[in-house]
């Protein structure tokens, strides 16, 4: 997953077409072979359209119950305006000040880990 902060400290968030519709950071899963810095940048491409210029990875969050461990990414944008998605994925794609109340479990907890540094 990316965190993605505007020049406001608002941060990139995006809402899922499918399922519940919950608010998430973007990001997703690791091809074969695929580096994680590579899988986080394709996913914030194709989700939001914005290209990567640099990944850092800064936190995890491992949900051993789920058998998932989630990466966040800090993530610097390369300037210019993002291309146009057409993602069956994503409803919606916003900064915003605050996560909504429909938010993805991870979302809640990066942002907690997040805000507190």
């Amino acid at each position: 997953m990316g965190w993605i902060e505007d020049t406001f400290g608002k941060v990139l968030m995006v809402k899922q077409r499918r399922g519940r519709k919950l608010w998430s950071l973007p990001g997703g899963k690791v091809r074969a072979n695929e580096l994680l810095a590579s899988a986080v940048a394709r996913e914030i491409c194709e989700e939001t359209g914005f290209k990567v210029r640099s990944a850092t990875a800064c936190d995890y969050y491992d949900r051993h119950e789920k058998a998932n461990l989630t990466v966040l990414y800090r993530i610097l944008l390369k300037e210019g305006r993002a291309a146009s998605v057409d993602s069956s994925e994503i409803e919606s794609v916003a900064f915003r000040a605050n996560p909504p109340k429909n938010s993805t479990p991870s979302l809640l907890f990066f942002w907690a880990r997040q805000r507190k540094t």
